[in-house]
């Protein structure tokens, strides 16, 4: 079986995706897992905003993402709306076993509608590992995002269940249809360096040329 290994010269994205929902619904416990394989076992409320990196390699590119993970708590509400602004992706979480979660997600993703922000969206539930103490149908939950036109999964922060296949699909989401030339000038690290250098060589030719002119039309 073929490796899915990183190669240098393949070109280099940089992608910033955004974690929100309530105080406890597993952001923290998810972007641990999936960043570090690691999942805390007590639990500690994220203040303000933190993020952690993760590089993978999808369809030729090496993608590296800054994934930050956000306080649930309403305090830190306007924190996270002005995270919106610069985000290529969010994942929506709630609790499989806390209802009040579900709802609040559904005031968090009314709210990115209503400012039109630009990214896209995927809605996860965690802690499907206790579905003994499940109070959100996901029935109920996939008849409301497909009328929001969201993909919708559960998944175990806990167990690693569909934790990987959450961030690749939202990648694959933002690279969407997208031909390598607009993938390049949106979300390259290095083609944006390019482009500013190619730019910067121009203005100094334009430079140049003008004061060889403006040198010989003296008289």
């Amino acid at each position: 079986m073929k490796k899915n290994t990183i190669n240098n010269q393949d070109p280099s994205l940089r992608l910033k995706i955004l974690i929100i929902g309530d105080s406890e619904v597993g952001k923290t416990s998810m972007l641990l897992k999936y960043t570090d394989n690691y999942f805390p076992e007590s639990h500690l409320a994220t203040i303000g905003v933190e993020f952690k990196t993760k590089e993978l390699k999808l369809n030729n590119y090496v993608i590296n993402l800054q994934i930050w993970d956000t306080a649930g708590q309403e305090r830190f509400r306007s924190i996270t709306k002005n995270f919106f602004r610069n985000t290529n992706g969010v994942i929506f979480m709630y609790d499989i076993t806390n209802k009040k979660s579900f709802k609040s997600v559904k005031d968090w993703i009314r709210d990115s509608e209503i400012n039109n922000f630009d990214f896209k969206r995927i809605l996860v539930g965690n802690k499907v590992d206790l579905k003994n103490k499940r109070e959100v149908d996901f029935n109920e939950v996939k008849e409301w995002s497909e009328k929001k036109e969201i993909e919708s999964l559960e998944v175990s922060a806990k167990l690693g269940i569909n934790v990987e296949n959450t961030f690749k699909r939202l990648v694959e989401l933002i690279l969407g249809n997208k031909t390598k030339t607009e993938i390049l000038e949106k979300f390259g690290m290095d083609e944006k360096k390019n482009i500013s250098t190619t730019k910067l060589t121009k203005a100094n030719n334009n430079t140049n040329v003008n004061k060889k002119s403006n040198c010989c039309n003296k008289g």
